[in-house]
Parts: C-alpha cells; structure tokens; sequence
C-alpha cells in the first residue's frame, strides 16, 4: 500500500516535470537575467578592509595584590567593562568620527547620527579572560576591531579606539574614586548628624527614665525582682545580726567589768564585792577600835572618833563601788580594780554590731522605698523599654553605617593613591593594523549565491508558467482529471525537418545552459584569482 502510494508520488512529479519543462527557454531567459543582474550586484559592492588590535590587561600586578580589600572596588575588570562600554557610547564615537574625517558629508543632525550608529556596529570589542587558580587575579586580551571601506581609516579608528580605550581605563578609576571620596565625605557628613542627634534622644530619654531604661542588671521587672531577693537576704542578715547582738548583750549584762589588782589574786572578785583598798583600811581601823575596847569604854573619845572613821570609810567605800558600777575608771582605780580586757571585747563587739544592725536597717528601709518607686512606676515600663529599644536600635544602626562609611572612605583614599601608581598592567601586543586583502564582502558565496539564485528563479517562472497554462501530460493525469479510464494513447509522428530542428532546440538550450553554468565556475575562478594577486601585490 505504501508503495503504491510512493509511485503516485513519483508519477505525479514527473508529470509536473514534465509540465514545467514546456517553458525551459523563458526559464532559462529568466535564469540568465537574474544572474547577470545578482552577480553585477556583488562585483559593485565596495570591499571592507578590517583593522584590529589586540591588548593585553592584567589586573593581577604585585601592588593589585597588596592593596587587595583596601580600594572600593577589588575587581578592577569591571572598571574595565565600564570604559569598554564607554568606548561605544554617542559622544565618544562622535569625538572619533570627527578625528577619522568619518563625518565628512554629513549634514544633518539625522546624517551625523547615521554615521555614529554605523561607526557602533561595524566596531567589535571582545575580551578573552583568563582566570587563574586563586580566582583574584584576571589575565585579559582585548580585540578591537572595525570595518570600513577605507583601509587607512579603519587603521585610524582602531587606534583611536586603543589610545581611548587605555586613557579611560587609567583615569576612569581615578574619577571614579574621586567622585566616590566626595559621595562618602557628604554621606558620612549626615550620618554624623544623625548620630549626633540620636546620642543626645537617648541621653535625655535615659534621663527621663531612670530606673525603666533596662541596664546592665536588665529591665524594672527584672531589678523588681532582684530588688526583692535582696530585700529577703538582708532581712535574713538583719535577724542573724540582732540576735548576735542580744546574745553579746546577755554576755554583758553577766560579765565582770573590773578586776582585781591586788597581789595574791588568783580570781577577780565580782564589781559588787569588796575593793581591797578601802576594806584593807576599814580592817585595819576596826583592829585597833578592837584592841582599843579592851583598854576603853565605847565613850572613849579615841573610840568615837575611830568608829566615826570606819562608818565614814564604809561610806565611801559604797560610793566608790557605785560609780564603778557605772564605768567609773578613776573610782575603781581608787578601789584598786582593774578593767576586764574581756567585757571590753564583748563590749567592742557589741558596738560593732549595733553598728551593723543599723546599716543593715538602713538598708532595709531604702530598699523598701526603692520597691515601692518601682512598682508605682511599673505600669510604665513596657512603654518605656519598647521606646528606648527603638532608640537603642535606630543608635546601632546609624552608628554601624556611620563607622562602614568611615572604613569606605580610608580605604577609598588609599586606593586612589595605589591606582595612581598603577593596579593595571597594559600591553599592546597588536599595533592597530589591517589585511590588504577585504574581509567583506564574501565574493565567492555571494557569486554561488546569485548562481543558485537564478536557477531557482528559473525554475520558479517555469512552475508558474506551468501553473498558469495547464496541459495534459499523460494518460494517468487525463484519467485522475476526468475519472474516465483511458483505453490507449497515439503518440505523434513527426517529420525529418521537425526532428532536425528539435535536436538543434536541444543543442542550443543546452549550450545556454551550460554557458551559464561555465560562466558561474569561471566568475569564482577569476575571483579566488584576483584575490591573491591583490595579497602578493600588496605585500
């Protein structure tokens, strides 16, 4: 089936062939005209001479490296790419037309502008990167080129170009740090208004809120809450202070504060006893009253006067223990005693914790009013803390920018001075030059080009032609047409004269034809031949 199918294809073709082939000398007329005309087109298209240079960049020098992180910008290619597309912009590629003589004829706004547009595309700036292993430093060949009819002034637009192209690379940096120097200098200018202006908010907010503002011992919920296990620790200080007081006190209270100085004294006898002074005396006095009623009677006068001095000496002697009793230093000097150098440390520790009690009940008392403070103004403090965070933040914020503009500027200005000395390493490996020889256009494929274009023409015209004036060619076409089955065909007889001159037809279309063919070959022949007489010639 597919077969068949595929021959009915096959037959179809050949009848169209054979259709076509009725108008094989208009095709042929046509063939011919178009080719004449397409190949007389490429011989008056003007040659295009293309001039290149080629410059080597390297962006990876010893001092690039060593002032590496210290610049605005590390990678200093793309500086590069920037002048590149610089190079291409209007006013440049306007300035080089001028000094090529490229804007000669035109005019016009419209004319100048055509000129700049054309210049743009027949320029061609590719770059090869080399990027080593440590990824820092680049390794560049720059290719310039441009086409123009002209060879001399295509030569002189490539250097044009170059001279641009290095001129910008070396000051568009320094311009460029320039302009950034004054961007940062009136950047970090407002930036240290508004820290400024930020420290003296939070300064007086701090002021304002003193005891809200969280610190160091954090938020008022936390110092509450510090403030009351303080306040229990030092009411547990307070209990062991006063009962370390009352015990010292009871010590006291039970203590001998004087102490015998006589001789022969092995044990201090008690404050409320006898002094050895004043007893001794009064004993002495009462031997002789003794001795003297033995010889006398109580109305002796010796025996008054001796009685009278014992009840005086008792007398004093009450008056002495008294004031000793109440600390008295020189009354129990003049009983004889001395003081206990252990009441006096008892006494001393006693003093030194009434002191302490009274400082630790002092700060009681203040701790009780600062809890008191907080928690009237408790209510407050989450209002106050979400402000002061607010300000805090707007403070870090300002003052992490203001020190990065800072660290930008020192290390703009340092990078200047190493740009200055020279980060790029340029070399012209290629001088601006260009072949004798044209690179466009491509004469050969625009000659196979028209060639092929005519015989398609041809082809086409005898198509339409066909199309426009349909035959029969065979019995199957008849049949497939009008669905009657053909018996038979009769094929025509012709005369001698009639082949005679069928054949000549045939000669002369095939002489055309072929001399159309052998014109084609002899037109790329002649142009692959001229071509490198022109290269020997030139060189």
């Amino acid at each position: 089936m597919a077969s068949a199918s595929l021959f009915a294809d096959l037959a179809g073709l050949q009848d169209q062939l054979r259709g076509m082939w009725r108008y094989r000398r208009p095709a042929l007329i046509v063939a011919w005209i178009v080719a004449l005309a397409a190949w007389g087109g490429v011989f008056l298209i003007p040659n295009k001479y293309e001039a290149t240079a080629k410059i080597f960049v390297n962006t990876g020098t010893t001092l690039s490296h060593a002032t590496e992180g210290i610049s605005l910008s590390d990678d200093i290619s793309d500086q590069i790419q920037q002048v590149s597309a610089m190079l291409l912009g209007n006013p440049q590629l306007r300035k080089v037309a001028n000094e090529t003589n490229l804007m000669a004829g035109a005019i016009t706004q419209q004319q100048q502008q055509d000129v700049v547009d054309t210049l743009r595309k027949n320029i061609v700036l590719s770059a090869d990167v080399n990027k080593q292993a440590d990824r820092k430093s680049r390794v560049t060949l720059f290719t310039l080129s441009y086409k123009n009819t002209n060879r001399e002034r295509a030569i002189r637009v490539v250097d044009r170009l170059l001279n641009d192209f290095v001129e910008g690379s070396l000051t568009g940096r320094s311009r460029g740090s320039q302009r950034a120097e004054q961007f940062l200098t009136q950047q970090i200018a407002e930036y240290g208004r508004r820290l400024s202006a930020t420290e003296q908010q939070l300064a007086h907010f701090k002021k304002q809120n003193i005891g809200l503002v969280p610190g160091e011992q954090g938020d008022a919920f936390s110092q509450l809450q510090q403030d009351h296990t303080a306040l229990m620790k030092l009411k547990a200080s307070l209990f062991v202070a006063q009962r370390k007081r009352d015990e010292l006190q009871r010590e006291l209270r039970s203590g001998q504060q004087f102490t015998a100085n006589g001789p022969g004294s092995t044990s201090p006898p008690t404050v409320g006893g006898a002094a050895l002074d004043t007893e001794q005396q009064i004993a002495a006095d009462q031997q002789r009253l003794d001795q003297m009623l033995l010889k006398y009677t109580d109305q002796y006068p010796d025996v008054i006067a001796l009685k009278q001095t014992i009840k005086a000496l008792k007398a004093r002697e009450r008056e002495q223990m008294a004031a000793a009793q109440k600390g008295d230093v020189g009354a129990a000097s003049s009983l004889g005693l001395t003081a206990n150098p252990v009441f006096q440390q008892l006494e001393e520790q006693y003093n030194a914790e009434q002191v302490e009690v009274a400082a630790i009940q002092q700060q009681v008392s203040d701790l009780k009013n600062e809890i008191a403070g907080l928690k009237g103004r408790i209510g407050a403090a989450p209002k106050v803390q979400a402000e002061y965070a607010r300000l805090t933040r707007n403070y870090q914020v300002t003052k992490k920018q203001y020190d990065a503009l800072l660290g930008r500027l020192d290390s703009t200005r340092l990078g200047q001075q190493a740009a200055s000395t020279g980060l790029v390493d340029f070399q012209v490996i290629d001088p601006p030059s260009a072949k004798f020889t044209p690179v466009a256009p491509k004469r050969r494929l625009l000659i196979l080009g028209a060639f092929i274009l005519a015989l398609g023409a041809g082809i086409g015209v005898a198509f339409l032609l066909h199309l426009l004036t349909p035959v029969f060619v065979s019995s199957r076409q008849l049949a497939e047409v009008t669905g009657l089955t053909v018996l038979g065909t009769v094929s025509m007889a012709w005369a001698d004269t009639h082949r005679s001159e069928s054949r000549r037809s045939v000669f002369r279309y095939a002489f055309w034809a072929a001399g159309l063919f052998v014109l084609a070959v002899g037109l790329l022949v002649l142009q692959g031949h001229i071509s490198n007489v022109v290269g020997e010639l030139r060189t």
